[in-house]
């Protein structure tokens, strides 16, 4: 079999420290050697790179049309399922500005552009073979949505009768919706049926989806796959239980936290593939994935990836080994380029897109790299100090996870010509066979 070999090469960055002279110094020899870890045999199931667009990323105004204009740039970065965040009008009352206050469940915020605007984004991005996914908030409401005063009833209400927002939070900017109603559960689900037959997306992510009962989920899921083939359904939420209610995708902060300690140094690579990588899937059935990030809205509102992993290159040799394994993997709007300043999702915060050209890039050529490898294939990792590779029959990813410039042995299980490999500090390889 012929086998090719697409080598990514990232910049090292070289700190200079007194007491760290062997810091980058490459392991002598052969190299150190990778023991296998976990394995998982072939798996016949959708896995999707989603990319969560923060339509107050792009413009201040008319971002639907600001979206559509960096499809195809989107798209090169292997994205199957555009999500984009809420679309809604943002309640006034009470209001904090937060876009998860919904005024109105079937209308757009006009600051993000027309209905007939997102009618042509859903089409452009089908054209362009993306899904669309829209973001919504099914637990409560913004105070002024006309739901609380022709329905005060589908609220939770204290002893007085007076509405109340969400128990346990601070969300005082919100009203909690009440699903012994059998009013409100028609109306929600006609509501996501809407966004479907008017405008024709692919599903949802819901948000914080294990405040809303288990039961609506089981009502309301087969209905909406029933409506349009395709649908997939995104929890927010760290509950495996809503598999069962018919959802596809369940985030996994867990992995994520993990993820954070391995390129921190605080975790081998063989207890991160035996605990945090396994420990987030063991419990997924056979056609669920779990959503693998290094960032997402909320993330990027305390902290942004090249600050939470160290650096630039460790960012992206985070995202690369994520989107290996076998789960679905998100890209937040502004991690492709790079962006190394909070994003406070409530307020507008225009990325630069031009000024970052050559990360993106490296974004757009690892994922192309990583696309080619089948997720369908049995998978193997093996994992050294400071390397793991995923070995697939299709191809295999190295990356290394530290500092460290390392030389290490190429397990032979995994089929390829190379005996070692040498890698810089987070720097990562992709082999397509």
């Amino acid at each position: 079999m012929k086998l090719k070999h697409l080598l990514i090469l990232v910049s090292l960055l070289l700190a200079v420290s007194c007491g760290k002279e062997d810091r980058n110094k490459v392991i002598a020899d052969e190299g150190e050697t990778a023991a296998a870890s976990v394995s998982a045999e072939a798996l016949t199931k959708d896995r999707y790179v989603l990319y969560e667009a923060n339509p107050k990323c792009f413009a201040t105004s008319g971002s639907f049309k600001a979206i559509e204009a960096r499809l195809d740039n989107i798209k090169a970065l292997g994205v199957d399922i555009l999500w984009i965040m809420p679309i809604h009008p943002i309640g006034q009352k009470n209001g904090v500005g937060s876009p998860y206050c919904v005024k109105d469940f079937k209308a757009v915020n006009s600051t993000f552009g027309t209905l007939a605007d997102f009618k042509q984004l859903v089409s452009k991005a089908h054209s362009k073979g993306m899904k669309v996914m829209l973001d919504w908030i099914a637990n409560h409401t913004a105070w002024d949505n006309p739901w609380v005063s022709a329905h005060p009833d589908w609220y939770t209400q204290d002893a007085s009768g007076n509405i109340v927002h969400p128990a346990g939070t601070n969300w005082n900017d919100v009203a909690d919706l009440n699903y012994d109603s059998a009013g409100l559960r028609a109306a929600m689900i006609d509501a996501l049926k809407y966004w479907i037959t008017e405008c024709d997306i692919d599903g949802y992510r819901c948000d914080y989806a294990h405040g809303v009962p288990d039961d609506f989920w089981k009502e309301a899921i087969p209905q909406l796959k029933a409506l349009k083939s395709g649908v997939v359904m995104l929890a927010e939420s760290d509950y495996d239980r809503l598999f069962d209610c018919g959802f596809d995708i369940i985030f996994s902060r867990a992995y994520k936290s993990a993820l954070v300690s391995l390129f921190a140094s605080r975790t081998k690579p063989a207890a991160f593939l035996q605990n945090g990588y396994m420990g987030a899937i063991e419990k997924v059935p056979a056609k669920g994935t779990k959503l693998f990030f290094i960032t997402n809205h909320d993330d990027a509102s305390e902290n942004c990836p090249v600050v939470q992993f160290p650096g630039e290159d460790a960012a992206l040799a985070a995202f690369v080994l994520s989107a290996s394994l076998d789960c679905s993997s998100l890209i937040y709007s502004s991690q492709e380029i790079g962006y190394d300043k909070t994003v406070n999702f409530f307020n507008n915060t225009v990325m630069n897109w031009g000024a970052y050209t050559a990360y993106t890039a490296k974004y757009e050529k690892a994922m192309q790299a990583v696309k080619k490898i089948s997720k369908n294939d049995a998978l193997a990792t093996y994992a050294s100090d400071h390397v793991i590779f995923v070995g697939r029959a299709s191809g295999v990813v190295a990356v290394n996870v530290t500092s460290s410039e390392v030389k290490v042995a190429v397990p032979k299980a995994l089929g390829l010509s190379q005996t070692s490999l040498k890698l810089g500090p987070y720097e990562f390889s992709i082999f397509e066979k």
